[in-house]
């Protein structure tokens, strides 16, 4: 029973992280490892329990989700098509070459925030941020934790977007990866359901109050926000598995 409780505090805190941010799942697959799952199983549970905080996010400007969907529908789709071919990836790589990639690409996740932004309306920009976003979404159904970052980094190339939209739009494509990609690990047989359900119904109120918080959160806050959880991550897991 404590275990559970454990989860559902550490969902709430994933939540309202990746609601502000995003990548703070990495925070509750260490937690989940800990409980003795294999880290598929882990990784599998974690993105099932973790998704709701990004659509509970967007509760806070419900309103505009029109127009948010209707301007980011070609990235939403591209990062779905990536997420698929990651899920299924996921299912079907050896276990051990899972744990030696993890720690790569949830460094490269956050060392991709250091990017400067730079002002490129031009058809290759359209294009190097199409390969960003199906690169993004190929991560989420690989492994997960750190797309939140991988998105923002990606969609901040254009200055034109303000950091609360980037958050928004960042919300609005994770929420819809995951999703699909989620569809595909019900039907693994491998998720910890009741770990699942604990991580759920605290990342959703965490992420619930995540939203509200981003319009307010300064520029500099959400900034070392991401790369404090992303490098933090990225340590623990090199220590973990080299």
């Amino acid at each position: 029973m404590l275990e559970y409780i454990i989860i559902f505090t550490v969902g709430i805190l994933v939540g309202g992280i990746n609601g502000m941010a995003g990548g703070a799942s990495v925070i509750s697959y260490p937690v989940l490892l800990a409980t003795g799952m294999s880290p598929i199983n882990a990784a599998i549970s974690n993105a099932l329990g973790v998704t709701p905080a990004n659509f509970f996010a967007l509760i806070a400007v419900r309103k505009q989700m029109r127009s948010y969907f209707d301007e980011y529908k070609n990235l939403i789709f591209i990062s779905i098509i990536g997420s698929t071919v990651g899920a299924i990836l996921l299912l079907n790589v050896p276990p051990g070459v899972f744990e030696k990639m993890v720690p790569f690409l949830l460094l490269f996740a956050s060392l991709s925030f250091l990017i400067k932004a730079k002002p490129n309306r031009s058809q290759r920009h359209g294009l190097i941020e199409k390969i960003g976003i199906a690169a993004s979404g190929l991560y989420c159904g690989y492994f997960g934790p750190g797309q939140g970052v991988m998105v923002i980094a990606v969609l901040a190339r254009d200055i034109r977007r303000e950091s609360k939209t980037l958050n928004t739009a960042k919300n609005l494509i994770v929420g819809w990866t995951s999703l699909i990609s989620n569809i595909i690990y019900i039907f693994s047989g491998r998720a910890d359901w009741p770990v699942v359900i604990a991580l759920m119904v605290g990342s959703s109120i965490g992420g619930t109050l995540g939203g509200r918080w981003a319009a307010r959160m300064p520029k500099a806050v959400y900034r070392g926000l991401i790369l404090t959880v992303g490098f933090g991550a990225s340590i623990w897991l090199f220590a973990k598995y080299y």
